[in-house]
């Protein structure tokens, strides 16, 4: 679309019409056509003679046309059925020539020679200018020997040893378009016998002869290229460009001399084409390259997106290149901070700001806190403040930088959490396992050889268990360890132990014991927590327990002895009834003993 023109463009091309209106009417006076055209190659003004040159704009051309318009009328009248799948492309080379023009050319339209030039007028535009040849019909009617005079003249002219030296291939033809004369270098290039093969044919039928021989994959070359000469040589003066056999080409340039005879110059440009040919090979496999790089980015950018796992990559000046989606959805970084491709250290800078870390381990914090990186593969895990836990695995890049991965481990986590606390719990009771409890009483016996403290271990059986389990059925007899699990928690202080050793045998161990007396108070605490009445089902049951007590070191400074002594006091507390508990020194003496209440 054209943009409008300002006032002062206007005015210009006003006044430029005013000087070119006198001009092109005194031309048509002395049958000179005159079309000129502004900027944008739009019709501004024609005369009569134009309209009389071409007859087929009469009724059609009008101010503002577009030149291309004009020239498609011009070359549909011109065009035979062979060659008007080009009419395009001679319109869009005609165009070229409209706008490039610099010397006159000539060619033949309804029998008539016209020469043609344009000059630029500032302000205005570009205006074309035709004159007809006055003797186009008498250089046609002339006899043989006119022109059997003409080509003895020119040797006079044109046979100088200086144009057989010249690197490039010269022709001269007479108005009629017949070769007059052609050098060494003309017959060498195109493959001929010799000069007199060429003297007295047009150079359609001489370039023919060139093709005598080509190659059957040369074929459409070939004709193109035909198709192609015949419409350049209606116009003299404007360069063109032809094929050779053997994929070689040269460039021709004509001009026309006072005496109407054309001297054509015809220079190989075969090693500057195959340099553009492989240069438009080389831009023809960049696009495809780059192309195939898009294609290749869109895959890998949407599968990136739709990776579960949460991927970045930092190149070496620690610019953020890539951010996947599942990556700013685990860390919340937002879309707008990472589209433009933030520094890592912006990122990190982010995090610190909305306390991503307050739940980060300090040897990860320190990390961090040195800039995040290193130089070798890395694996940390951390808790986010939604209480995520995500994995960052780092892998440096060859050459600088590193690609970082995001994993959400927060259900691994669990599961290994459950895991971990089944094996170290009573599936049914919940409380500490054998192996936890010998592992706590292990700590206990080692740190107090060191402080010397006291600490106690009570070794708990439920009395007649048996009986509830056999009358009532393991269901109920579940419920009842689980019942009695719940009363010796309570019991138990945070910092103690209370475990099942299993079956109904339990254990708990106490820390911190104010000597015998004080151990065999808490055994009286753990047997009042089972008086009371349980409820299982639709069953009131009565349980009782039996306590065996040993104490540090006075019972056993080993593990495994502490254990068994209180097990050993267990059995004695069991033997004088139901709800005993005993305490046993070394040698399995009963230091101490408390009795149902």
């Amino acid at each position: 679309m054209q943009s409008a023109s300002t006032p002062i463009e206007e005015a210009r091309r006003a006044q430029a019409l005013l000087v070119l209106r006198p001009m092109v009417d005194g031309l048509d006076a002395l049958g000179v056509a005159v079309c000129a055209f502004d900027e944008a190659d739009g019709a501004l003004l024609w005369n009569r003679s134009f309209l009389r040159f071409f007859p087929e704009h009469a009724v059609h051309i009008h101010a503002g046309e577009p030149y291309a318009d004009n020239l498609r009328r011009f070359y549909l009248e011109r065009l035979g059925p062979e060659e008007l799948p080009l009419l395009e492309q001679y319109v869009r080379e005609a165009m070229a020539r409209h706008r490039t023009l610099q010397r006159p050319y000539s060619f033949e339209h309804r029998g008539v020679r016209l020469h043609v030039n344009a000059i630029q007028v500032p302000g205005a535009g570009r205006v074309r200018i035709w004159r007809s040849d006055e003797h186009a019909a008498s250089a046609g009617e002339e006899g043989a020997e006119a022109a059997a005079t003409r080509q003895s003249s020119m040797p006079a002219v044109v046979e100088s040893t200086l144009l057989d030296h010249v690197a490039d291939g010269v022709m001269v033809t007479d108005s009629a378009d017949r070769i007059l004369w052609v050098n060494e270098p003309f017959v060498t290039m195109l493959g001929l016998s010799g000069r007199a093969s060429a003297i007295g044919m047009g150079f359609v039928e001489t370039y023919r002869l060139a093709w005598r021989d080509h190659a059957p994959g040369e074929r459409a070359l070939f004709e193109h290229a035909l198709l192609n000469l015949a419409e350049n040589m209606r116009f003299a003066g404007a360069p063109f460009e032809l094929p050779l056999p053997g994929d070689r080409w040269s460039r021709v340039a004509a001009q026309l001399s006072p005496d109407d005879r054309r001297f054509y110059v015809h220079v190989d440009i075969t090693l500057l084409k195959r340099q553009q040919h492989q240069l438009q090979a080389a831009e023809a496999r960049a696009r495809e390259s780059e192309a195939l790089l898009k294609s290749k980015s869109m895959l890998l950018e949407a599968t990136l997106d739709r990776m579960e796992q949460g991927i970045m990559m930092v190149n070496p000046d620690r610019v953020v290149e890539v951010c996947n989606r599942r990556a700013r959805e685990l860390l919340e970084l937002p879309h707008s901070l990472m589209a433009r491709r933030p520094g890592f250290g912006e990122v990190l800078a982010y995090q610190w700001a909305t306390d991503e870390f307050r739940h980060t381990s300090q040897d990860v914090l320190e990390f961090i806190r040195a800039g995040g990186i290193l130089d070798k593969p890395h694996s940390y895990s951390r808790k986010r403040p939604d209480g995520r836990v995500i994995e960052v695995q780092s892998v440096p890049i060859e050459g600088g930088g590193v690609v970082r991965t995001y994993t959400d481990i927060t259900e691994r986590r669990q599961n290994e959490e459950r895991i971990e606390y089944l094996a170290r719990h009573d599936g049914l009771t919940s409380l500490a396992s054998r192996d936890v409890f010998l592992e706590a009483l292990q700590s206990a016996t080692a740190e107090s050889r060191g402080t010397g403290e006291v600490f106690a271990v009570y070794f708990i059986d439920l009395d007649k268990f048996k009986l509830i389990n056999d009358r009532f059925g393991h269901a109920v007899g579940d419920l009842v360890l689980v019942q009695a699990a719940d009363r010796l928690r309570l019991q138990a202080a945070e910092f103690e132990v209370a475990a099942r050793l299993g079956g109904d045998e339990f254990a708990i161990l106490k820390r911190r014991v104010d000597g015998a007396p004080a151990a065999m108070a808490f055994a009286e605490r753990l047997l009042d927590s089972f008086r009371p009445l349980m409820a299982i089902e639709h069953h009131t049951l009565r349980l009782g327990a039996s306590i065996g007590v040993a104490l540090y070191p006075g019972s056993g400074d080993d593990p495994d002895l502490l254990l068994r002594t209180a097990d050993s006091a267990m059995y004695l507390a069991k033997a004088s009834g139901a709800g005993h508990a005993r305490l046993l020194n070394r040698g399995v003496e009963p230091v101490g003993e408390t009795s149902p209440g």
